[in-house]
């Protein structure tokens, strides 16, 4: 397994772990019933922590509609050089920090964190693009 691969395997984990925890927290302010069923009493804009954290969820998928057919990429052309991985380290690493500072509603700290990951998405792509070098 390439470290690329590697990397999303744990941003891959990293989302569950945000879903779990999503889950439980639903379970504690909704019920279990709703939160196991349909969810049809739970509102989807819901406030304070509980949409922070849906909010940073949907943030870190939206994020792997790019992050992960870049090193789907680097796997399917064979290319991985010190671009792909530290750029694929940097995505995971800014993206392990985004989701805590998503939740601790500090303004400005989760766009740098956002702007990290994004680094790390340009890095990922410009190491495709120069082919393997190492």
């Amino acid at each position: 397994m390439t470290q690329e691969i590697t990397m999303l395997l744990a941003v891959l984990l990293f989302l569950f772990v945000l879903t779990a925890i999503q889950v439980m927290m639903a379970m504690k302010q909704y019920g279990n019933l709703s939160a196991l069923a349909g969810r049809d009493d739970i509102p989807h804009l819901q406030p304070g922590l509980g949409g922070r954290l849906h909010r940073a969820i949907v943030n870190l998928k939206e994020g792997l509609h790019i992050f992960a057919p870049l090193v789907l990429l680097t796997a399917i052309l064979g290319v991985s050089n010190d671009y792909t991985v530290l750029g694929a380290q940097i995505y995971l690493v800014a993206r392990l920090l985004h989701a805590p500072l998503y939740l601790s509603g500090i303004p400005g700290l989760r766009t740098i964190a956002f702007a990290i990951g994004v680094l790390g998405l340009s890095l990922l792509a410009w190491g495709l693009l120069s082919g393997p070098l190492s």
